[in-house]
């Protein structure tokens, strides 16, 4: 099965220049060389990477590269996990450890996530601990005594 390609039509409106710093940049991502081989001065390639067609230029391309491929963040997830089940069987830790890490910064499982609530002052913190102390003394909404038996 062929898969679809961008073409010059996919990308509308754009001088073939321009079209051409496109498909350069998206080979290694340095925006002089890519500047440099589409016949712009180098510096001018940092310039041209923020500008608005350029931009949604580079995205197409991207995303029509993502769905060719079929990775999204679930097949990363599964990957590092992959990964790190493998690295623990042949006794690499670091390797292991390293594909841990990785899925426990995934978007899905985000296992750090406390980490990122901020305190600004030690007063949010005294306000925090008080309300926590308040829910603490405050009787259970349901009173039915329980029994696992």
């Amino acid at each position: 099965m062929a898969r679809p390609r961008i073409t010059v039509q996919d990308i509308t409106g754009m001088h073939p220049k321009r079209v051409a710093f496109v498909v350069e940049y998206i080979k290694d991502f340095s925006a002089r060389r890519a500047a440099e081989a589409s016949g712009y001065p180098a510096d001018a390639g940092y310039a041209m990477i923020e500008e608005s067609d350029i931009k949604v230029a580079i995205e197409k391309v991207l995303q029509q590269r993502l769905d060719a491929s079929h990775i999204d963040a679930e097949w990363l997830l599964m990957e590092a996990v992959d990964n790190h089940q493998i690295a623990r069987q042949q006794g690499k830790l670091s390797a292991s450890n390293t594909a841990l890490n990785m899925v426990a910064k995934h978007v899905m499982v985000d296992a750090f996530a406390a980490e990122k609530i901020e305190v600004s002052t030690d007063k949010d913190v005294m306000d925090r601990l008080l309300r926590a102390r308040q829910r603490m003394k405050q009787p259970p909404q349901d009173e039915t005594p329980v029994s696992f038996f």
